[in-house]
């Protein structure tokens, strides 16, 4: 008697085994991450694109592994796979995507600005030949970052420095995912971006030769990326965004040796004064890809490399609003100096 019970036992305990595993597998199979909307696709929360995605990078690889080997079609896991190359990007650059947050105060986001920042200037000077818009993109930082710092130490006009930094984020996820997926899986890693429906197929074209993509990568930062954003803040009622954009066109000189300023480029009635908002996407498009790009283009690689290799930190001091009373008077708008000091 003894001798059945405990046979039934046994036949109980693997009854209960085949069960509960098979709901632990079914459990599992509805963890995935096909079709999720892109929810924080601009950067301006904390964390990735999704709030359910995870932001560690084996968890992110079994998934992708998973969904290739069934042959699914990349737009179905379009969300993980941007995902995926935002955090490569962010381990490069030493930040912690999940709590990346461009709500928190500029002080407080300090590091983090600079660790972007300091990751491109890493990227170009690793791959000088190659990934030249880097450079670029770290010439042109330190007034950006200095407006971002600056706005925020006034409490009116915080929500301003909040999207610029958005727009430092959602940069950094669009292009610096693009790098982190060319760098680490070429061109077919790129080419997956453009069959998920991340980029466009005029971006993958011109990742066959990146080094002549500064243009273009311009464009499509500018174009695409952050132009909605631009606008929103052009559009804001209170405070008047249109009066603090064209503010900071007027406060905001180009830090690209031989470039102009926006008041150089187009002056306002031959004065001191810029004849256009920087928010302004045509405006702006018109500027940078008819004055500061090609500027930039001009430079000589040890130009580039000496401007990049000194501390980010110290450019960025150069172009706070404390350090540039006398510059940004209207009077000597037209003199304000470019370049770096």
């Amino acid at each position: 008697m003894i001798r059945i019970q405990f046979a039934f036992m046994r036949v109980l305990m693997v009854v209960a085994a085949l069960v509960l595993g098979s709901m632990g597998a079914t459990k599992a199979d509805t963890v995935d991450y096909l079709d999720l909307p892109l929810v924080n696709g601009n950067g301006e929360q904390r964390g990735g694109v999704h709030p359910d995605l995870p932001s560690d990078r084996a968890t992110i690889e079994a998934a992708l592994t998973g969904y290739r080997a069934r042959g699914l079609a990349p737009a179905r896991f379009k969300a993980l796979l941007w995902q995926y190359w935002i955090v490569r990007a962010a381990e490069d650059a030493g930040v912690n995507l999940s709590e990346w947050d461009p709500q928190r105060s500029a002080e407080s986001n300090r590091a983090v600005i600079f660790a972007v920042y300091d990751f491109y200037a890493k990227l170009y000077l690793t791959h000088p030949d190659t990934l030249r818009w880097m450079g670029f993109a770290n010439i042109g930082a330190p007034a950006f970052a200095a407006g971002m710092l600056d706005l925020g130490t006034i409490p009116e006009l915080r929500w301003f420095s909040s999207m610029l930094m958005s727009m430092q984020k959602h940069i950094f996820m669009d292009l610096g995912a693009m790098h982190a997926a060319y760098l680490h899986g070429g061109i077919a890693a790129v080419q997956e971006l453009r069959d998920a429906g991340i980029i466009d197929p005029d971006t993958t074209a011109a990742w066959a030769d990146p080094a002549q993509a500064v243009l273009e990568f311009s464009s499509r930062e500018q174009n695409l990326v952050i132009a909605g954003q631009f606008d929103r803040m052009r559009s804001r009622l209170l405070p008047p965004g249109e009066i603090v954009t064209y503010a900071i066109t007027v406060a905001g000189p180009m830090p690209v040796p031989g470039g102009k300023t926006p008041a150089q480029y187009r002056p306002l009635f031959g004065g001191p004064l810029p004849a256009f908002n920087y928010a302004d996407r045509v405006a702006r498009w018109d500027f940078l890809g008819n004055d500061t790009v090609p500027a930039y283009e001009r430079l000589s690689k040890e130009t580039v490399h000496r401007i990049v290799q000194r501390p980010f930190a110290d450019r960025v001091a150069d172009y706070r609003a404390t350090g540039r009373l006398l510059d940004l008077l209207p009077f000597r708008g037209g003199e304000a100096r470019a370049g770096v000091r």
